[in-house]
């Protein structure tokens, strides 16, 4: 994770590293195949030339009569013939020599000795400047010929040769005859050749060279300006994967793309095990908590073990649920139940509690843990009056739909609990354990006895602070308590309900554990017209009239104590 991290904060150093490395890659690449493409383009330009030097040679074969080669050693040669064929010859081999645009157009005849005389050829610059005669100054010139010649005399058809004479550096092609002399039993053979300057085969070979070298620039152009892409795709593509991973390992979904997509095989896939793995958890983060899972994802393993500490509790109850489920068929009762818990579970996750487990119609959520809140008990609080107007809300729309409204009673309190890990090694639940999970439950249970919503113990309403506007309820041992303790009823946040009424309440409470019934029971009677329908009032005028009738001992103590759950 470290070094993905590391290039997600640093996405310039990614591209500009895996940039040079495909840039330098391309330019190898480039390099060698300009090589490689120089190499075959000289070979075929080469060809070309060879084809073309043949081709003349060919040429002048066609245009040279043989008489030329077998007459220019005989005894007795017809000499106005073949000075008349001799001139025809050199007209049309200085034509088509205009035509190849070649250096040289030649025809020579080596002996068998080696030694070689010139039949015919055009004419250079030179020699038309200074009027040669071919016929007289050229025909029967001893010539010296190339190491290249005599080998196309002595073998083959057809011969490259590449040699440097009196008129310059050449690349030649000889095409050999063996023709006989006339009136004699001797042969001789005729070379005929065509000549291009080698600094012409240059030209053309600097010239694909110019040309590939372009070809390779560009390519290298395009390839660099395609491997920026890439880079930029690249980096986007990890940055993207370390924003979700990072996501991820804080359980954090909200706003999650779906299944994105990428050219490259292995970053697609890569892509495809996130979404699965983001998926996985998604549905894994449904049964467990959140923040559970964060610590094991932290811890590297899950452990049996636990932690003391004090945390703010809340339980949840649904008033009358038996009678409510006995009359819905049993689907119908568990989608009415996910409508009901996600509007009350909503607050509780949003207000940072972890919810620990649904119990049939019961919610139990707890905070401070496993990671530390300062103001649990404050948070607990603003969740339980958040989920009691969800509640209330979802309550009134299906009254008004013709349905059975839901009512939700709450307990809170805070106590001393061990947290953690609990079961067998191979299946274990994390979890919340003490005597401090069991009052809880036992507070919520009291809401059916007083009438109330949400009743709190006096540890928590210590720990809630000024905030919010509890009242006195009573001081109660519920069954399984050792010691009894004060509850309140949370009524709301401060601000929202009017001081006059909570002095009010405590008044008339103070009246009743003065052991004035007659003006307890008008102080009661007198806030319960103010408020409108308020059960605990309703319980106290019950109860006030029960202690007129019925004083307890001189020795009571207050408390009310349960013998049922």
């Amino acid at each position: 994770m470290a070094p993905l991290t590391e290039l997600y904060r640093k996405p310039r150093a990614l591209r500009r590293r895996l940039g040079v490395s495909l840039a330098l890659v391309s330019l190898v690449g480039t390099l060698t195949f300009a090589g490689l493409s120089y190499q075959a383009s000289r070979n075929t330009t080469l060809s070309n030339i060879d084809d073309i030097l043949c081709a003349a040679a060919e040429g002048v074969r066609e245009i040279v009569p043989p008489m030329i080669a077998q007459e220019a050693e005989a005894p007795a040669r017809t000499q106005p013939t073949y000075d008349d064929t001799y001139r025809a010859t050199q007209i049309a081999l200085e034509r088509y020599f205009a035509a190849t645009k070649l250096n040289f157009l030649y025809a020579i005849a080596v002996r068998d000795d080696g030694s070689a005389y010139e039949l015919v050829s055009n004419l250079s610059p030179e020699q038309k400047a200074q009027k040669i005669d071919p016929l007289k100054d050229l025909l029967l010139k001893t010539y010296d010929p190339s190491p290249g010649m005599v080998g196309a005399a002595r073998s083959g058809t057809r011969t490259i040769d590449v040699d440097q004479d009196d008129y310059g550096y050449f690349r030649s092609c000889l095409v050999r005859v063996r023709l006989a002399v006339a009136g004699t039993d001797k042969s001789v053979s005729a070379i005929f050749g065509a000549d291009m300057e080698i600094s012409d085969v240059n030209a053309r070979l600097y010239r694909d060279l110019f040309t590939n070298l372009g070809i390779g620039a560009l390519v290298l152009v395009v390839t660099l300006i395609i491997i920026r892409a890439i880079s930029n795709a690249v980096a986007r593509d990890v940055r993207f994967v370390v924003g979700e991973t990072e996501a991820v390992s804080r359980l954090n979904f909200t706003g999650a793309e779906g299944r994105r997509h990428s050219a490259i095989l292995e970053v697609d896939q890569l892509f495809g095990a996130l979404s699965d793995m983001k998926g996985g958890l998604t549905a894994f983060s449904k049964y467990v908590p959140a923040s559970v899972i964060r610590n094991v994802l932290a811890a590297g393993k899950a452990e049996i073990g636990g932690e003391a500490r004090e945390l703010s509790l809340l339980m949840t109850d649904v008033s009358d649920f038996t009678t409510i489920s006995e009359r819905l068929p049993a689907e119908r009762v568990m989608q009415v139940m996910s409508a009901y818990f996600d509007t009350v579970v909503a607050p509780i996750l949003a207000g940072g509690g972890v919810l620990d487990k649904y119990v049939g119609d019961a919610i139990f959520a707890y905070w401070n843990a496993p990671l530390r809140q300062e103001k649990h008990a404050a948070l607990a609080c603003t969740a339980a009056l958040k989920s009691r107007t969800a509640s209330r809300a979802l309550a009134e729309k299906w009254k008004a739909e013709g349905q059975f409204p839901w009512h939700t009673r709450f307990g809170l309190h805070a106590g001393e609990t061990v947290f953690g890990n609990v079961g067998a090694p191979d299946r274990m639940d994390f979890t919340v354990i003490g005597s401090a999970v069991n009052l809880a439950s036992r507070i919520e249970g009291l809401n059916k006895v007083y009438g109330t919503e949400i009743l709190a113990s006096a540890r928590l309403v210590e720990l809630a602070g000024e905030e919010f506007v509890f009242r006195s309820v009573d001081r109660v041992l519920p069954k399984g308590a050792v010691f009894p303790f004060e509850i309140f009823e949370l009524m709301g946040m401060k601000g929202e309900i009017p001081a006059e009424a909570a002095a009010r309440w405590e008044a008339a409470m103070g009246l009743f554990r003065a052991r004035d019934w007659g003006g307890a029971e008008a102080a009661f009677a007198a806030y319960g017209a103010a408020h409108g329908d308020d059960g605990l009032s309703a319980f106290y005028l019950v109860r006030c009239r029960a202690m007129a009738a019925n004083p307890p001992p001189a020795d009571w103590d207050g408390v009310q104590r349960f013998e049922t759950k």
